[in-house]
């Protein structure tokens, strides 16, 4: 994913402009956005882009996850 690509996706998610992704944020893109995931893969989603352990996505974990 081209990191112009990648900084536009992540903004659109990260609604309150924290920087940092999180697990309801996601959660609300994807019912905005007619996804599915829900619970364990939502959850399993976060954790493989969250690169420190705060259950957050920075900017740089979700480039990185979606490379």
């Amino acid at each position: 994913m081209p990191q112009a690509e990648a900084e536009a996706g992540f903004a659109e998610i990260d609604t309150d402009g924290s920087g940092e992704i999180r697990l309801s944020e996601l959660r609300d893109y994807g019912k905005t956005h007619g996804g599915s995931l829900e619970g364990v893969k939502l959850a399993d989603l976060v954790r493989g882009a969250d690169t420190d352990g705060d259950r957050r996505i920075s900017l740089s974990g979700f480039t990185s996850y979606f490379a």
